[in-house]
């Protein structure tokens, strides 16, 4: 059994050959992750009728939170459709997003430093030791302490 189930991990559809007599059923390769990215069930290879695929079995799977890569279609309606699991898609998308943050945010930094250089250079060239800082603005007398 072991050997079936690398077999089924090494399997894509490029490289997955028919076998004889099978050429009208759908094949599909099917796993299941867990949340933290375990296997929960490992991969393998499943035949399904067409007409049993199309209606039910695709939406199915997809449902229970299967990855599906489609092997063979004797219709050959998918060219490398894969369809993931929807939470680990979602998970990855908010990884990407997560980078894409600490990216922007060190970016920033990066550009608040060179404000800070620039400024520090100004005041230098100016002749200034230290940045002026403005004066805090007089406060006006209130109407009540003329009367």
């Amino acid at each position: 059994m072991p050997n079936r189930e690398q077999s089924a991990l090494l399997v894509h559809r490029e490289n997955y050959i028919v076998p004889k007599g099978q050429e009208h059923s759908v094949h599909i390769k099917i796993a299941k992750l867990g949340a933290d990215g375990n296997v929960i069930e490992p991969a393998r290879i499943v035949r399904e009728e067409p007409k049993f695929f199309e209606t039910v079995a695709k939406r199915n799977l997809e449902t229970l939170g299967y990855t599906v890569e489609i092997l063979y279609h004797p219709q050959e309606k998918y060219s490398s459709v894969r369809i993931e699991d929807k939470d680990a898609l979602l998970r990855a998308a908010k990884q990407e997003v997560e980078t894409l943050k600490a990216e922007g945010q060190a970016a920033l930094n990066e550009k608040e430093a060179e404000i800070a250089r620039l400024k520090a250079e100004l005041a230098k060239a100016k002749g200034d030791t230290e940045p002026k800082q403005e004066k805090p603005k007089a406060k006006k007398e209130s109407k009540k302490e003329e009367k």
